[in-house]
């Protein structure tokens, strides 16, 4: 005996739903009315207690409208499928119904029997494949799920289902972490919208209890699926903004899936922390972690206990400027941060106890380190405390003018190579120019752009001699982007032309 689907009439108005019920045979027509609602908060208590196979529900109802209706179906009951019905000038909310899961629609003013039957015979073809398959399917998902989590299990089953739905296939995992998302819901219903918009591909969905979730997907040689899937993913972003996936390369032995798997899991760690705007990252652009430089706690500390807070400060800005550059690992990375800004304002609650800023600071500064999702923000936020620690510490320790000339020093020894002016450094040191160009010419005996230009024509003596860049490439490194302006002003400090010097010193 074939069975019967089930289904509820949802429309305000009773003489809507009583003409449904009388337009046709419903059980010779192989369906079974359950019963009905006047609108949808009334429907999904029914839907509730009745579980029916289908619902064919108005748009415009009272209480809870139809668009409401269908988008808690879709949410809390996916099994069910529905069908809604309009009027002409309901384009929008038809639209609307759409984007919710509705297979069709049904204009009231020329609802027929004819195309009722048609639309309920093509949901009852989709429910009958499911009920089909949904065993199978169920079968080799678990299959799959404890493969990936690490039991042992027989890959037949899985390489024979894709085997018999795509023909020359290689595979690839999408992988994520169900961490980055609110609800579990918005992101399997995007996959499985993704797999069933293209017939090429045949894909099975996993999700392990180690938070690890995805895609296993089978797809013909040279068939190109990137910008579906892309497209797939930034519509998920509208709901689940963190979403972040990453997408190994494709393997064609289904033997290699632990591995791949395992491989793609570890290059995923902490990804997102570098792809503030990208949403899915192939697995080539996976940044490898290296190991990271140590800090010179020795050297921080003792500027500290000297109370030489804004040499301290220029190393910190030194070590993470390098640190950002590089591929650390994001958790590392914070750590670092959050101890290091942690000594040094502890020190200077210490040492000025009657200013609260810099405890303020400290709670800020902690509190955001370790919320901080992306790289970007977290240079911002590096960037925005050490400026706002300056700006507190300027007056209230005056720096000693040794210690000063020799901060001043370093700071240009670290930036020859840029555009370097007297206007930026006295805004780093928050100096007037006036200031800081008499305190420079009194302690170094000459100008600043004199003792500038000496450690930048010294450096390019060096690497005449001790490298082989062309004569272009060092007036690059050392700061001169005009190569005829730095072969005269070489020339006439040293009387001879930069190629000349190399002759005459090389070995």
């Amino acid at each position: 005996m074939d069975i019967l689907h089930t289904v509820l009439l949802v429309d305000d108005e009773a003489t809507i739903r009583d003409g449904l019920k009388h337009m046709i045979r419903w059980e010779q027509a192989g369906f079974r009315l359950l019963g009905e609602a006047s609108n949808g908060q009334e429907a999904l208590h029914k839907i509730k207690q009745l579980r029916p196979n289908i619902v064919i529900t108005d748009l415009k109802m009272p209480q809870m409208d139809g668009i409401q209706l269908t988008n808690i179906i879709q949410q809390q009951y996916p099994d069910i499928h529905f069908l809604v019905l309009s009027s002409y000038d309901d384009f929008d909310y038809v639209s609307q119904s759409f984007k919710n899961g509705a297979l069709d629609y049904l204009l009231k003013p020329t609802l027929t029997p004819t195309s009722l039957l048609a639309a309920l015979h093509k949901l009852s073809k989709k429910i009958s494949h499911r009920q089909g398959t949904i065993s199978e399917e169920a079968h080799i998902q678990e299959t799959l799920n404890r493969y990936l989590a690490g039991y042992e299990e027989h890959l037949a089953t899985i390489d024979a289902y894709f085997a018999r739905n795509t023909r020359t296939h290689r595979f690839c995992l999408l992988y994520t972490n169900l961490r980055y998302f609110h609800t579990n819901q918005q992101l399997f219903q995007a996959l499985k919208e993704f797999t069933e918009d293209d017939d090429a591909l045949t894909a099975l969905p996993f999700r392990t209890s180690n938070h690890d979730a995805g895609l296993l997907i089978a797809f013909p040689v040279d068939h190109l699926f990137l910008p579906q899937l892309r497209a797939c993913i930034t519509t998920l972003t509208y709901t689940e903004a963190e979403a972040f996936f990453s997408l190994s390369r494709a393997f064609q032995d289904i033997e290699q899936l632990r591995e791949r798997f395992l491989q793609l899991k570890e290059k995923s760690r902490g990804q997102h922390f570098f792809y503030k705007r990208q949403r899915l990252v192939l697995e080539p652009e996976l940044f490898p972690y290296i190991a990271s430089e140590r800090f010179d706690t020795k050297k921080f500390l003792r500027a500290l206990l000297d109370n030489n807070f804004l040499l301290g400060i220029t190393r910190i800005e030194d070590y993470f400027n390098e640190m950002i550059l590089s591929n650390v690992d994001p958790v590392f990375l914070k750590q670092q941060a959050g101890s290091i800004f942690y000594t040094l304002l502890s020190r200077l609650e210490e040492e000025f106890p009657t200013e609260p800023a810099f405890s303020q600071i400290k709670h800020t500064f902690l509190r955001d380190v370790a919320a901080v999702r992306y790289l970007e923000d977290f240079s911002d936020l590096l960037l925005g405390t050490i400026e706002a620690i300056r700006q507190q510490l300027t007056p209230l320790a005056p720096m000693d003018e040794d210690d000063l000339l020799v901060a001043i020093q370093r700071f240009i020894q670290d930036n020859y190579t840029k555009s370097l002016s007297l206007s930026e450094l006295a805004d780093t040191f928050h100096f007037s120019y006036t200031y800081l160009s008499a305190f420079l010419s009194a302690k170094l005996k000459m100008s600043f752009s004199d003792y500038l230009k000496n450690i930048r024509l010294e450096k390019a003596k060096e690497l005449l001699v001790q490298s082989d860049f062309n004569l272009s490439e060092i007036s690059e490194a050392v700061g001169y982007s005009d190569i005829s302006y730095f072969s005269r002003i070489f020339k006439k400090e040293f009387q001879v032309t930069p190629s000349k010097y190399r002759r005459m010193n090389q070995l």
